[in-house]
């Protein structure tokens, strides 16, 4: 096994020792869906051709603030519902029980 690979399975195996702690699981799903917010976001700015810069006309903000959403950072509801507009995009939210191991 190579360097890389040997890296990667130790990180899998502390990863998944980690997750079996309630709390670092709680902190890590939350992480996730904000990665997964801010792919989307990415995503669909760049199939409309826009930079940072112009959605953040789009919405009366800062390209500071689009970055912050972009990296994941902590932005307010009415934010996250501006660049959706400027988007063309529909906001889902789901609250959900979480699933029990």
């Amino acid at each position: 096994m190579k360097r890389g690979e040997i890296q990667h399975q130790a990180y899998l195996l502390h990863k998944k020792r980690a997750l079996k702690d309630p709390e670092v699981r709680s902190h890590f799903e939350t992480g996730l869906d904000r990665v997964r917010l801010a792919a989307s976001i990415v995503a669909m700015r760049k199939a409309l051709n826009l930079s940072q810069t112009d959605l953040a006309a789009r919405i009366d903000s800062s390209p500071s603030i689009v970055s912050k959403l972009e990296r994941g950072g902590n932005v307010e509801l009415n934010t996250i519902e501006k660049v959706a507009k400027a988007l063309d995009a529909q906001i889902v939210i789901n609250m959900v029980p979480r699933e029990k191991k």
